[in-house]
């Protein structure tokens, strides 16, 4: 059915995209906790660009940042301006070593994209 301009009214209705690309940036919504000095947030396994949480807290100090890669998309992980692991793909493990005073960071995907689409959270010390 077309409107007086000749447009058709299924244009202009939203509507949910239930394809490959529907998760692309959904994260899980999970929260990670630091535990002996060692924090864990892997990577999505489906291969959308998330990780396994949306929100991480850790004690002020060194610690050690860590992501399982169980996806077939290469990704690492790092906090914005105090670390970064290595790139790893598939079966691979990103990991860094930082110390952090209490505050809030971002924590990320630096894969060209990949934290523009969504691969990024929020990590809090205390």
């Amino acid at each position: 059915m077309a409107d007086g301009e000749g447009r058709h009214a299924w244009f202009d209705v939203p509507g949910e995209d239930t394809g490959a690309l529907a998760d692309v940036g959904v994260q899980k919504g999970g929260k990670a906790t630091a535990d002996n000095g060692v924090l864990e947030i892997d990577a999505d396994e489906s291969g959308a660009l998330a990780f396994n949480a949306s929100t991480a807290t850790a004690p002020p100090g060194k610690l050690e940042v860590v992501m399982k890669n169980p996806s077939p998309i290469q990704h690492n992980i790092s906090i914005e301006g105090e670390g970064e692991g290595d790139v790893v793909g598939n079966g691979g493990t990103s990991r860094f070593t930082t110390s952090l005073k209490p505050g809030k960071y971002t924590f990320l995907c630096t894969v060209p994209g990949h934290a523009d689409g969504g691969m990024k959270g929020e990590l809090t010390v205390k």
